[in-house]
């Protein structure tokens, strides 16, 4: 045979069959490796992207178009079935624009709702599923890809990469937003904290504070643009904070330290401090965290509580002194009264008992005053005119004064009317002016005025009232004055300085305790060397003062009426059956409120009335009167007292019942009897 040619251009050289297959693998080889490289490309190209979105509608909608563009698909989708943001659902169609919905038609393919299915996959009819993760292993949605063409065991593992990129993208999105969530909050509550919180470096360069600190420090409010040095702390807390900083960053504890008077804005201030440690941020110092408190407020409240704590024992010991010392009055006034009726015609003898009715007087409004204190005697407020009732008094204040002190009264007639206890109102007026006779022994003068006046709203708040009209009655002198120290205490209970025998630091205190109780208040300006000025402001009201004359007595019955007498003090009720039986009315005793129902019921026949004290051992007069008229509702009741008043009555029978205040005389405790029974033929 001879040689065969080699072929020429244009002439095919035939391939055997293998080699054929083997071109043919070849080619299959180097497309698949192409398309894997496509493919790979884009997972990293939607890795990247996916990492910088910031919501869930970004991440699904961006997936849904890089799974569809991986798998060369004709749809893919990936839904979000669970959390804040779901149902919601990013697609892609060939041909079409890619889109994230709420969704409002059924699935294009059917999964396990509850599908806990570890990183495992799911072919539905044509489409390849994969689910989206949380913790616990738990679906919150999945991926899905339908392409028309089996799906490889490679493809598998590709879309579960891409599931994986939605776990963890949608993961951050969540952690993300719940550290904005905290941020948030903490941000509120460090702002609306009532506690000063500033960021500080050990040599004291402000950093950072918060809203309470601006007010505690008074800074400007905190902006990130702020230089540090622009807001400092004060020079006097500096070393003791140094010293406090210190301890903090050698790690040993870091209690709390306090500032007195430290100067802020023009006022002297107490300050509490404590501090904590910063973890290290990189910055060349650690940061020290201190936290500042204004307690001044919070010191002069205890004191105030301590104080008011005091009062509360002093009152019940006033009011135990009142109402022992009223029964004593009563005794001396009562026998006063009838020894001056059997006298007769011995001046000098009835003079000395009139010598001793008044001062049983004058006791009368010491116990008065010391009710006031103890709070045991409620006001008993009236209408009338500020300015009549000193003019009424006028004489009588005269007299107080002396010779030697000249007295201007400046009665201002348009000044309106106040509710007041009138009875301490007058006592209030006396004892202003003895206190400035008192502040002028070697005479001087004293202006006595009543005025209207109208607080605006910062001087009424500054007084601790409401802006309206008030009457002002002022009592200026121009004695010795005082002294800083001694105006402030002016006005606590039993501070005088008279010395011995002389005062007993309880006028004042009663006319604040007035002003306060009639919504009023009451002002002390005094200068030693200077005088002493005092300004009682009553809010006015509209109504008018009753001045209508008393209507005529009845004509009283006597010796016609069965009474009993209930007193715990023997004494006392001696004293006060004597008194009625000379005025032929017939007595039954008893010394408590528990006798008293016990003669109640053992009685043959009926009382007419009942003549009781308020304070008695377990039961009050009132709630013995409450049983007995319960029981007898014609039964009359007139309940004495030296610390209660007429509003004791309110739950007795309306018409039946009187009230009579101690210390009294004779005769008013007959009137009242007789006023009474009267009443009630």
């Amino acid at each position: 045979m001879s040689p065969r040619k080699p072929p020429q251009n244009g002439e095919f050289k035939a391939q055997s069959p293998g080699q054929l297959k083997e071109a043919s693998t070849t080619r299959d080889a180097v497309r698949h490796s192409q398309r894997i490289a496509i493919q790979l490309h884009q997972l990293i190209a939607a890795s990247i992207t996916v990492t910088t979105l910031r919501s869930e509608q970004e991440i699904l909608k961006s997936l849904a178009g890089s799974t569809r563009a991986v798998f060369d698909a004709e749809e893919s989708v990936v839904s979000l079935d669970t959390g804040s943001a779901a149902p919601l659902r990013g697609v892609s169609r060939r041909g079409k624009k890619t889109i994230c919905e709420v969704p409002t038609d059924e699935r294009p393919f059917e999964y396990p709702t509850n599908w806990v299915l570890g990183s495992e996959t799911l072919l539905v009819n044509d489409w390849l599923v994969a689910p989206i993760l949380e913790r616990r292993e738990r679906a919150r949605g999945v991926v899905a890809v339908r392409r028309g063409v089996a799906f490889e065991d490679e493809d598998k593992e590709v879309l579960i990469l891409l599931a994986q990129m939605a776990s963890s993208a949608l993961g951050a999105v969540e952690l993300g937003r719940n550290v904005q969530s905290s941020e948030a909050r903490l941000r509120v509550l460090i702002e609306t904290a009532p506690v000063g919180i500033v960021e500080a470096d050990a040599d004291g360069r402000v950093r950072w504070w918060n809203r309470a600190a601006s007010h505690v420090f008074a800074w400007p409010e905190f902006s990130e643009g702020r230089a540090e040095l622009e807001s400092s702390f004060p020079e006097s807390t500096l070393p003791e904070l140094r010293e406090l900083w210190s301890d903090v960053l050698r790690g040993d504890s870091a209690d709390g330290r306090d500032f007195v008077d430290v100067e802020i804005a023009g006022k002297l201030r107490v300050l509490s401090a404590s501090a904590a440690l910063l973890p290290p941020t990189g910055a060349e110092t650690p940061g020290i965290l201190t936290l500042i408190d204004d307690v001044t407020n919070h010191r002069e409240l205890k004191a105030e509580l301590r104080h008011a704590y005091t009062m509360e024992i002093r009152g019940q010991v006033a009011s135990r002194i009142a109402h022992d010392f009223n029964n004593l009055l009563t005794l001396i006034s009562g026998y006063a009264e009838i020894l001056s009726s059997d006298l007769g015609d011995n001046e000098r003898a009835v003079q000395m008992v009139k010598e001793i009715q008044s001062t049983a007087s004058r006791a009368s409004m010491l116990t008065t005053q010391l009710q006031a204190i103890g709070r045991t005697r409620e006001p008993e407020l009236v209408v009338f005119n500020p300015g009549a009732v000193v003019q009424s008094n006028a004489e009588v204040l005269e007299r107080i004064l002396g010779g030697n002190i000249e007295v201007h009264f400046d009665l201002d007639g348009r000044a309106g009317n106040v509710r007041v206890d009138a009875d301490q109102f007058e006592q209030m007026i006396l004892n202003l002016a003895i206190n400035a006779r008192d502040a002028m022994p070697l005479g001087g003068s004293l202006t006595i005025a009543v005025a209207p006046l109208t607080l605006d709203h910062d001087t009424a708040s500054s007084l601790g009232l409401v802006e309206d009209d008030y009457v002002n009655v002022s009592f200026i002198d121009t004695g010795v004055g005082m002294d800083e120290e001694t105006r402030e205490h002016c006005f606590d209970p039993l501070f005088t300085t008279k010395g011995p025998f002389k005062g007993t630091g309880m006028g004042l205190a009663a006319a604040r305790r007035l002003a306060e109780e009639s919504h009023g208040a009451i002002v002390c300006r005094s200068e030693l060397g200077q005088g002493t000025s005092f300004e009682i402001k009553f809010p006015t009201v509209a109504e008018q003062v009753d001045e209508r004359s008393q209507l005529p007595v009845p004509e009283r019955p006597r010796g016609s009426a069965t009474i009993l007498i209930v007193d715990d003090d023997e004494e006392v009720r001696r004293f006060m059956s004597r008194i009625l039986e000379r005025n032929g009315y017939r007595i039954t005793e008893a010394d408590s409120g528990e006798q008293a129902l016990r003669v109640v019921e053992e009685f043959e026949g009926t009382f007419d009335l009942l003549v009781s004290d308020v304070v008695m051992g377990e039961m009050s007069g009132r709630d013995l009167a409450t049983t007995l008229q319960s029981k007898c509702p014609g039964l009359l009741v007139l309940l004495v007292s030296g610390t209660a008043n007429r509003s004791i009555l309110a739950q007795l029978n309306k018409g039946a019942s009187d009230f009579l205040a101690k210390p009294f005389k004779p005769s008013d405790l007959v009137d009242r009897v007789h006023d009474l029974l009267a009443h009630r033929s």
